[in-house]
């Protein structure tokens, strides 16, 4: 049985299927990751979220870590944002005023971070 977040997420996919549900799950993990190397939970800006959320896919998926995001939907740092604001539009997510779409542009290489990162 699906929680509300979990029906929503679903529902969500069903109209915009870009992104995987998993890609929004990994969306939450990062947050987390955020606020737990903050010790408290606060607003986290959109550098703050694709830096956790680089650390989380490398955690996660280790050296496969690009392949994975690009199944999910992922390519970019921009598509992290489009994600966060699908989310946030749909009220899974809070932002503030002060956050854009921007804030997520060529924060890094998603072959240099998740790839490159591995080669010996």
């Amino acid at each position: 049985m699906r929680d509300e977040r979990e029906e929503k997420i679903y529902e969500l996919y069903e109209r915009v299927s870009r992104f995987k549900p998993q890609a929004y799950y990994l969306i939450y993990m990062a947050l987390e990751r955020c606020h737990l190397i903050q010790d408290r939970k606060r607003h986290v800006t959109g550098k703050e979220l694709v830096q956790g959320f680089a650390a989380e896919a490398r955690n996660q998926y280790g050296p496969m870590a690009l392949s994975v995001l690009n199944h999910l939907g992922l390519t970019c740092t921009r598509d992290i944002g489009e994600l966060v604001f699908l989310m946030v539009s749909e009220g899974l997510l809070r932002s503030t005023e002060e956050d854009q779409i921007e804030d997520f542009e060529d924060v890094y290489d998603f072959e240099a971070e998740f790839v490159q990162k591995y080669e010996w």
